[in-house]
């Protein structure tokens, strides 16, 4: 049974067995978890969050048509229940992305140690300014550029129009962008007054 494809393990499940059913959460629950904590920042709830995907799919497979891949509708199912998580909390959770940003952003690891210590800074910044962009511009960010899903695949995953997943993609860069060059420039700026004072 190890061998059948995610397809034909739902099959089985539909058919009642419940053995399908375990082998499928076995296959894909680390990813799961570690794609939920990327987007939370918290174990324990990112654990939560995973027990929570897999009940919810349980409940929910008979309905699977197999319109689109397995993995994409789990990735949409998942993606919704962070959404609604989040909503529902009155301040947003440190989302856990900088050791992810640090190869897509600024990158070279032949830097020298004080160059490397002004990257990492720089990806902090980036990183807490990631985490103040809205849900809808934030999470096609995340998908887009962190885990390299194409604009057609996250509009299935979200069940959104290609050209809102676009928009919302360029928008989302925009606003990153001018953030990231205010805070650039204040820091630039409280460097220059701290050298004159010294």
């Amino acid at each position: 049974m190890d061998q059948l494809t995610d397809e034909q393990l739902i099959k089985q499940i539909q058919m009642g067995k419940n053995e399908a059913y375990r082998l499928l959460v076995e296959r894909h629950k680390n990813y799961i978890f570690t794609l939920i904590f990327q987007m939370i920042g918290h174990r324990e709830t990112a654990e939560d969050l995973s027990q929570e995907v897999f009940i919810k799919l349980f409940r929910t497979l008979s309905s699977f048509q197999g319109n689109s891949k397995f993995k994409t509708w789990l990735y949409r199912l998942t993606v919704n229940l962070v959404i609604d998580h989040r909503r529902s909390q009155k301040r947003k959770s440190v989302v856990a992305w900088v050791d992810e940003i640090k190869d897509k952003l600024f990158t070279d690891s032949n830097e020298e140690p004080e160059t490397r210590t002004i990257i990492k800074e720089k990806q902090e910044m980036v990183y807490q300014l990631i985490n103040e962009l809205p849900d809808k511009y934030r999470i096609i960010i995340y998908l887009y550029h962190l885990k390299e899903f194409s604009c057609s695949e996250i509009a299935e995953i979200m069940q959104l129009p290609l050209k809102t997943v676009e928009t919302r993609l360029y928008r989302g860069k925009k606003r990153l962008r001018q953030k990231w060059m205010e805070v650039d420039s204040h820091v630039q700026e409280n460097s220059k007054v701290q050298s004159t004072t010294i």
